[in-house]
């Protein structure tokens, strides 16, 4: 049985695995001082600054993660993400391998989880804009999101400043696009960013490493099919339950933590 690195959430025994997670927020690593390169800084400013001006973008995701089997070996497993947002109050993450595994749905009005394998689901109500949203689920329910750094209206988190050093690593390619590579370090987590070069500073690799993990595993995300012209209806981001599907509830992080015990 695998166990995720770096579990951000707690859950309902029979929600258990559904909104599962390691991604991190870059918000979370503040730092007092830092020596990060002008250049590097300037470059993941420009990403994000492009990033937050989009009023609407769809992209997806090719997700490597490392996973600790409970013998201590570590393996590398792969997923898809299908994430589309429309500010300030819609998004959805579509997460699959060979088959669709979750879906991740956002109104303005409730956030939803469903799982399309155990066959079940959750919704909780939720506040009018997609950053108050995060910080009430994350506060009520202990949860983060997938890839919650591109959703929010300043993405990153102004991670930059943040991080106690950064370098800036010359030009790489990534999927032929010819990119930007800058690293930065910060006291939990080293992180890496490949942005295009050219006139769009679209986000075209990401790689976490967990450096507070034995083994320091690595979670990298490969971004393609970038739109930010495509109209996105608000039927996208409203959540029908599957046929058959069972719906659960999601409890506060305090009595979940209770009814583990």
């Amino acid at each position: 049985m695998n166990r995720y690195i770096k579990p951000k959430f707690l859950f309902l025994t029979a929600l258990a695995g559904l909104v599962t997670s390691p991604f991190y927020s870059f918000a979370e690593d503040k730092q007092e001082g830092s020596a990060v390169d002008p250049m590097a800084a300037k470059i993941i400013k420009r990403a994000a600054d492009h990033l937050a001006a989009a009023k609407q973008f769809s992209v997806s995701a090719e997700i490597w993660q490392d996973l600790e089997e409970e013998d201590g070996t570590m393996l590398q497993f792969t997923k898809l993400g299908e994430i589309k947002v429309r500010r300030p109050n819609g998004f959805r993450i579509d997460i699959k391998t060979d088959v669709p595994k979750r879906s991740f749905y956002y109104d303005g009005k409730s956030v939803s989880v469903q799982d399309h394998q155990k066959g079940f689901y959750a919704s909780a109500a939720a506040p009018a804009t997609i950053d108050k949203m995060l910080d009430a689920i994350d506060e009520k329910f202990d949860m983060t999101m997938p890839l919650e750094d591109l959703l929010v209206s300043k993405p990153f988190g102004g991670a930059a400043k943040n991080a106690k050093s950064g370098q800036y690593l010359g030009k790489e390619p990534v999927l032929g696009k010819l990119c930007h590579h800058v690293a930065f370090q910060g006291e939990h987590v080293d992180w890496q960013v490949w942005v295009n070069e050219g006139a769009v500073p679209t986000i075209r690799k990401v790689v976490i490493s967990f450096i507070e993990e034995e083994g320091v595993p690595q979670f990298t995300a490969i971004f393609s099919k970038w739109d930010t012209t495509t109209a996105l209806p608000a039927y996208v981001f409203t959540h029908e339950p599957a046929p058959g599907a069972v719906k659960i509830e999601l409890l506060p992080a305090e009595k979940e933590a209770e009814s583990a015990k």
